[in-house]
C-alpha cells in the first residue's frame, strides 16, 4: 500500500485529500482551481488505482468508503510532506500553501479568528484555516490524527497521548434578562434549577460540555430547556426569556455590551477553565505546523485578562441555599 501510494501521481492524491475534506465534488474542483469534469475523471482514475469505490453519493454529500477512511491519514501526511518541500528548506510561510483544519468551539472562534486572520494575511497568505465544532469522538484514537489542531478545556476527551500548550484560563458565568426577578435577588441552587436553562452542547445526540459535566459530578440535576452547539448564541437568547445560562466570562462581559443582560457569579463553584492547544504527536516536526501553532500560542498572549473577582466563595452541595452576587454591575441596573 505504502509503495502504490508513494508512485501515484501526486494531483490524484491532492484530489482525493481535498475530496475527503469537502465531501463535494463541485466544491473540491473550486478549491483546487479544476473544472468539475477534470476531479470526476480524477476519482475514476482513483477507483481504479485503489480498486475500491472510495467515495460514494448518498444524496447528500461524498461519503467515504471503508478504504478510504483507511488511506485518508496516509494520503494526507504525504500531500504535506511535498508542501512542506517545495516550501524552502528553512519554511517560508509566505510562501507555503497549506490548510488547516482548527476544532474549538465559536467562543474560540470569536477570540481568536480575528487575530489568526490578520496574522495569516500579513505572514501567510497562502495559509488557509477551516474552524470546525469540536465533537468528542473527533479527539479520540486515530480521528485525533485527521484534524490538524484542536482548541478545547483541559478534561475535553481522551487527550492523554497528545501533545499541548496552554493557552490562557477563563471563568464560568451566569447570564439572565436584566428583568429577571430570580436572577436579580440573587441565584441559590435552588432557584437556578428551577429556572430554564440554554446550554451548550458539543453533540446534539448527548448533553456534552465542560459545564454540565462539572455540574453532575456535583450531583446537581437539571432541566435544560434548549441546547444549542453555539455559546455565542446563549446570552441572546436568555435576553429574551425567562432562562439562564452558563458561559465563559469573557464572552459574557462582552455580550453584555450588546444585550441587555445581567452577569453573576454561579452558585456552584466552578474551576477555572483551562484552555489548551492540542495536536496529534505526528504534527510535532511538521514546519508549518509548528509555526501555525507558534502564532496561536503568541496570539493567545494577548486575550485581555479578567476583573478580579472579590469576596467571591464558592458554593459546594452543602451550601446549596448560598446566593449567588451580581458581578460587574449592581443590582437593580443590572
Amino acid at each position: 500500500m505504502a509503495g502504490l501510494l508513494r508512485n501515484l501521481d501526486l494531483n490524484l492524491l491532492i484530489v482525493f485529500d481535498v475530496l475527503w475534506a469537502e465531501r463535494s465534488v463541485s466544491r473540491t474542483a473550486k478549491r483546487i482551481h479544476r473544472t468539475q469534469s477534470a476531479v470526476s475523471l480524477a476519482i475514476a482514475r482513483l477507483r481504479t488505482a485503489f480498486d475500491d469505490r472510495l467515495f460514494e453519493w448518498n444524496g447528500r454529500h461524498m461519503q467515504p468508503t471503508a478504504k478510504a477512511e483507511q488511506l485518508a491519514p496516509q494520503i494526507r501526511a504525504i500531500v504535506n510532506q511535498v508542501n512542506d518541500a517545495l516550501s524552502m528548506e528553512s519554511h517560508d510561510p509566505r510562501r507555503t500553501h497549506r490548510e488547516f483544519t482548527i476544532a474549538s468551539a465559536d467562543y474560540i472562534d470569536w477570540l481568536l479568528g480575528g487575530p489568526l486572520m490578520r496574522r495569516l494575511e500579513q505572514e501567510a497568505p497562502n495559509f488557509a484555516v477551516y474552524f470546525v465544532d469540536a465533537k468528542p469522538f473527533m479527539i479520540e484514537g486515530r480521528k485525533s490524527a485527521e484534524t490538524e489542531l484542536f482548541i478545547v478545556p483541559r478534561g475535553a476527551g481522551n487527550t492523554a497521548t497528545m501533545s499541548h500548550h496552554v493557552l490562557f484560563r477563563d471563568r464560568y458565568i451566569c447570564v439572565a434578562a436584566r428583568d429577571n426577578d430570580a436572577a436579580r435577588r440573587g441565584m441559590s441552587v435552588e432557584d437556578f434549577v428551577r429556572l430554564p436553562q440554554a446550554t451548550y452542547t458539543a453533540d446534539p445526540k448527548m448533553l456534552y460540555s465542560h459545564e454540565t459535566r462539572h455540574l453532575a459530578e456535583l450531583g446537581i440535576r437539571y432541566r435544560y430547556s434548549l441546547l444549542t452547539p453555539h455559546y455565542l448564541a446563549l446570552p441572546l437568547i436568555v435576553a429574551e426569556t425567562g432562562g439562564v445560562a452558563i458561559v465563559q466570562e469573557r464572552l459574557a462581559r462582552f455580550m453584555a455590551k450588546l444585550v441587555d443582560v445581567k452577569l453573576f457569579e454561579p452558585p456552584v463553584h466552578y474551576p477555572e477553565i483551562e484552555i489548551n492547544l492540542y495536536w496529534n504527536a505526528r504534527f510535532d516536526e511538521d514546519p508549518a505546523h509548528r509555526w501555525l501553532r507558534e502564532q496561536i500560542i503568541d496570539l493567545a498572549k494577548g486575550i485581555p485578562g479578567l476583573p478580579v473577582r472579590r469576596n467571591s466563595r464558592p458554593a459546594t452541595k452543602a451550601r446549596k441555599a448560598h446566593s449567588s452576587r451580581p458581578v460587574g454591575r449592581k443590582a437593580g441596573k443590572g
